[in-house]
């Protein structure tokens, strides 16, 4: 195997409308060199935030491709879990990652299980433990501010209530009794910093704030950019903080293009002409 041929197995769904999920993954991985080994767990017309969409879970065929690819056996720099709808499809990943990390593959995990402070109405209590255990042996976690507060027990709203100070110091808290003796990083996405977005990277000795200028409101997509930087810099072997520090720049600066423009937010950021 050439050492410059990098590939990352991702494991999510693919949107059709929203400039997010698999689209974003292959676009930024792609783009870094790595080679998108996409496994879908759905098939939608358009992502959730949109008034009409169809869902198309593949159960059956993920799990059939999960066990596919270990029989092939390729070489992975990185497994990146995101989108994953149904207990049959956390535990096929499971099994996926844990033959993986055997093999030095790099865990990046995109915790995808609420945001706006609810759990996701279709992540049950089986769904849920079940992603917790694999979130914990990753390597990267990005959950945003309501997934840590729900793989942590903390309260949402007590949490936003606190002045940016304390609630960045219990963050940091929050992050380090979830990682505990282990090596992971946990960066924790989409805080709200004045007239910045702040990403937070937590491992139990350090803590790196990365900070981008703030344009508009949620934009569909965002995360899934995100985390391909992180992925795409753990299978090329370079440095977590620093394509945490250049996603947020990235993000901000595409977002940047979207003012004056009156532009559902659930069409996402137009990405893919700024990655050049």
């Amino acid at each position: 195997m050439n050492d410059t041929f990098k590939r990352a197995i991702v494991l999510t769904d693919i949107s059709g409308l929203g400039n997010c999920s698999g689209a974003a993954n292959i676009a930024v991985l792609s783009h870094f060199g790595v080679e998108p080994c996409l496994l879908p767990t759905a098939v939608l017309s358009a992502q959730t935030g949109f008034k009409d969409y169809t869902v198309a879970l593949l159960d059956e065929s993920f799990e059939q491709e999960c066990e596919s690819i270990c029989n092939i056996d390729p070489h992975a720099d990185a497994v990146y879990m995101g989108f994953i709808v149904s207990l049959r499809q956390c535990k096929a990943a499971k099994r996926l990652i844990d033959y993986y990390r055997t093999k030095g593959a790099k865990i990046v995990v995109d915790t995808i299980v609420g945001d706006r402070g609810e759990r996701f109405s279709f992540i049950n209590d089986e769904i849920f433990d079940e992603i917790i255990t694999i979130a914990k042996s990753a390597d990267v976690i990005t959950p945003n501010i309501t997934e840590l507060c729900l793989l942590t027990g903390e309260d949402y709203k007590t949490l936003l209530s606190l002045e940016e100070k304390a609630a960045i110091a219990r963050i940091e808290t929050l992050c380090r009794n979830f990682i505990g003796d282990t090596e992971q990083t946990v960066i924790v996405t989409g805080f709200e910093s004045g007239d910045d977005i702040a990403n937070i990277s937590v491992t139990k000795q350090s803590t790196d704030i990365y900070r981008a200028k703030r344009y508009g409101g949620s934009l569909s997509g965002t995360g899934d950019i995100f985390t391909s930087f992180i992925c795409a810099a753990l299978a090329n072997g370079e440095s977590i903080g620093e394509a945490a520090k250049r996603a947020g720049e990235f993000i901000s600066n595409a977002a940047k293009q979207l003012q004056g423009e009156n532009m559902d937010r659930n069409y996402g950021v137009p990405f893919q002409k700024f990655l050049g």
